[in-house]
């Protein structure tokens, strides 16, 4: 799938995304499934060994079955992504990512939402439902669709704006507190992109993220990463203007 997918932000600003192909879902999908599965029988062998011949209650074995071994199993999407950041283990070695389609982060409900949808998706008619609306909808499933998110490439979202003033005088800048930085900063923020784009660093994207806006003063609810990005983009902006 080589279709760009748009996503306007909430300061109305235009964003391009690679979307996940289906053949990136997939994959990713089977190495989670290989951890779900891979945890489901260690749990079950050592059940069955170990916990059989302590506890008699079949109640109580039950109870420590569920609790332990097929709740997290069950729930191995949603807490994976909520804790992740949007991110499960197949989709982190792929470089996948959960957002939203306005460009801010995806919040607990999304993920809930997505993953009490990931049952017609995935499990009815062995996925048929999903690769039919991944189809359709660039790469989007009934969990996507639902919760208005889409699963993206992690590479740097290309601006459909460009850089330069002469080119696009009409670019509003966001964040004018750009000008605040040094260009130590502005070193420092170009190297954690580039390190979470190739290792997936997302802690240090955050930390970094989060001391900007200590600096600047800045609030917003953008995706750490767009935030990031569309700063630099300010700055190169304002002091484009600035030099004229």
């Amino acid at each position: 799938m080589s279709t760009h997918l748009s996503i306007q932000t909430t300061q109305n600003v235009t964003l391009e995304f690679l979307p996940a192909s289906i053949g990136d879902r997939i994959l990713a999908f089977l190495i989670d499934l290989v951890i779900m599965g891979a945890w489901l029988i260690l749990g079950s062998l050592l059940f069955s060994t170990y916990l059989t011949n302590v506890v008699e209650n079949t109640s109580v074995l039950f109870a420590i079955y569920m609790l332990v071994i097929a709740l997290p199993v069950m729930g191995y999407s949603l807490l994976s992504e909520i804790f992740m950041n949007g991110q499960s283990v197949g989709k982190r070695v792929l470089g996948l990512r959960v957002v939203r389609l306005n460009g801010t982060s995806a919040s607990v409900g999304d993920y809930f939402l997505r993953w009490l949808l990931r049952m017609l998706d995935i499990w009815i008619f062995s996925g048929l439902v999903g690769l039919i609306t991944m189809a359709i909808y660039q790469g989007q499933r009934l969990g996507d669709r639902a919760a208005k998110t889409a699963v993206v490439k992690l590479r740097p979202p290309v601006r459909l704006d460009e850089l330069t003033q002469d080119d696009h005088p009409e670019y509003q800048v966001l964040f004018p507190q750009a000008l605040l930085l040094s260009d130590r900063d502005l070193n420092t923020i170009r190297r954690v992109l580039r390190k979470t784009q190739q290792h997936h660093t997302f802690d240090l994207l955050a930390m970094t993220a989060q001391r900007v806006k200590d600096v600047t003063g800045i609030q917003t609810d953008l995706d750490d990463w767009v935030f990031l990005t569309t700063l630099l983009q300010d700055h190169t902006v304002l002091a484009v203007r600035e030099s004229v």
